[in-house]
């Protein structure tokens, strides 16, 4: 085989080497737009708790989870109440709310939108839900000993610093900063927090009856 020829296959096999990569990572992240695009059309939450599981398993589980956070809050309410239900379930995993917790911190409105949706969905009335976790984490600051808190309570104390008028403090809260953005919350906060009355619906841009 000529000089030629020998160059002419070296090149088509780079150039097919190459093809062969870009096609395989780009298939990789169509996969998971289209698993997110799933998890918002789901007939219920059950149903979108086993599609969220995908994300979480498997040796591509970090970008997955990437991928899932970065939809939240990008227009379908729907897929937002299932990811933001799913990040308080048992089946989760703290990589998971950990994502979500940092994702809240890069685009304006989301920190917002996560204080909604966690006072419309607070077990008691948020008033109550807010003083009840002020009690717990200020019997955690007071143990030096304490184990460090998870990454779903740090979702819960974003949501108050946020609810409270101090969102700042919320921004990249993480379970080693957790302390000093509480005692500053603490130093600064009125003796009496604001009124914070359970929302209508999940989301302002909620259409439709509320979900039960």
């Amino acid at each position: 085989m000529s000089l030629r020829w020998r160059l002419l296959v070296s090149f088509v096999v780079i150039v097919a080497t190459i093809a062969a990569i870009t096609i395989y990572f780009q298939w990789q992240t169509l996969e998971r737009q289209w698993k997110s695009f799933r998890v918002g059309t789901a007939e219920s939450y059950q149903v979108a708790r086993t599609r969220l599981a995908w994300f979480h398993e498997g040796p591509h589980s970090l970008e997955r989870i990437r991928e899932l956070v970065e939809s939240w809050g990008t227009g379908n309410p729907r897929f937002d109440l299932y990811l933001a239900h799913y990040v308080r379930d048992p089946q989760s995993t703290e990589d998971l709310r950990q994502a979500l917790s940092l994702e809240l911190a890069w685009r304006d409105g989301l920190l917002a939108r996560w204080a909604r949706y966690w006072s419309w969905r607070s077990t008691l009335e948020p008033d109550q839900q807010i003083a009840s976790l002020v009690d717990y984490f200020r019997l955690l600051d007071r143990d030096d000993s304490s184990r460090p808190i998870t990454w779903r309570e740090v979702l819960d104390l974003q949501a108050v610093f946020e609810l409270s008028g101090q969102g700042r403090l919320a921004l990249r809260l993480s379970p080693e900063n957790w302390r000093e953005r509480f005692n500053t919350w603490q130093a600064a906060r009125p003796r009496q927090l604001p009124h914070v009355a359970r929302p209508s619906s999940p989301f302002e841009d909620w259409l439709g009856e509320p979900p039960s």
